[in-house]
């Protein structure tokens, strides 16, 4: 009869291969969980930053966008009465040597709602050993440019619809003004008028309908036109010169339009022609006498 404290051989096996499992699944979780090896030799470096950007532990860690590593812890640090969080990061060691001390680093995102990832620019120096720091570039990156202009251009439309809304600004005023919204209509309408009188102007220009065309095509006409208008400079040209000499004291004309004096001994003079015209009417033998001998 089979003692039932004996151990059997099956019963063994399942063990054996049930602790195998347990340590297969403890080992994949470490792997997965931490992003990376157990078995790989690590060189440590850190770097300092007042803002991660939701950068988590864990979250890999590139150089020209290949993965060498990953964000093993993150801690908060007091250095000159400012609060940092150091970030630690477990590099491979077969890409360690390519990160340089005087490399620098970028929080990235990997899309729009993406999770972050250090991307490393690596320097000319030497490389980096365990427990080196390496300086973050902390300006903004064209994706997180365009995410901050995006929030701006949004938080712009909100407040434009809320003014809408409210009934401020002149687009508020136009969709909730009657009278407007008429005017508006009216100027649309003028300017469809115009917009067919011009359209009417320019079909005339091109079938030679009135007086631009026939300027514009007609060579002959053009010239007799353009004669017409040198002649009628002229004119004026002299005309002017004309006045000119009229309001100065050159000249008879000149003389009697600005010197008083002349002009009141010519019109005294004219009388006295006009007198003794009257009294040679009058008394033609005072002044004419017929001899024979």
């Amino acid at each position: 009869m089979r003692n039932p404290n004996t151990l059997k051989w099956s019963d063994l096996k399942t063990g054996i291969f049930f602790v195998i499992g347990l340590g297969l699944a403890a080992y994949l979780g470490l792997v997965v969980g931490k992003n990376s090896s157990l078995f790989k030799s690590v060189t440590r470096v850190q770097m300092m930053a007042q803002n991660v950007g939701s950068l988590k532990e864990n979250n890999f860690v590139s150089v020209s966008g290949k993965k060498i590593g990953v964000v093993s812890k993150m801690d908060f640090l007091n250095r000159n009465d400012s609060l940092y969080v150091l970030v630690e990061m477990r590099l491979e060691e077969e890409f360690a040597p390519i990160v340089t001390k005087d490399s620098k680093a970028r929080i990235i995102s990997l899309g729009i709602l993406g999770d972050k990832y250090v991307d490393i620019t690596t320097g000319t120096g030497k490389p980096v050993k365990e427990g080196d720091f390496i300086t973050l570039d902390e300006s903004e990156t064209g994706l997180d440019n365009l995410t901050a202009t995006a929030g701006e251009a949004i938080g712009q439309i909100n407040t434009l619809l809320d003014n809408i809304n409210n009934g401020k600004g002149p687009l508020a005023k136009l969709l909730g003004s009657e009278k407007m919204a008429g005017d508006l209509e009216k100027t649309m309408e003028n300017l469809k008028t115009v917009s067919a009188e011009l359209t009417m102007f320019t079909r005339e220009l091109q079938n030679g309908k009135g007086l631009l065309p026939k300027l514009i095509k007609d060579k002959d006409f053009a010239s007799e036109t353009e004669d017409t208008i040198t002649n009628i400079k002229q004119v004026a040209a002299r005309t002017d010169s004309l006045m000119q000499k009229l309001n100065s004291e050159e000249g008879t004309i000149g003389q009697l339009h600005s010197n008083p004096a002349l002009y009141s001994n010519l019109n005294e003079s004219l009388a006295d022609l006009d007198s003794l015209l009257i009294d040679l009417k009058e008394n033609p033998k005072r002044y004419v006498r017929f001899s024979l001998f």
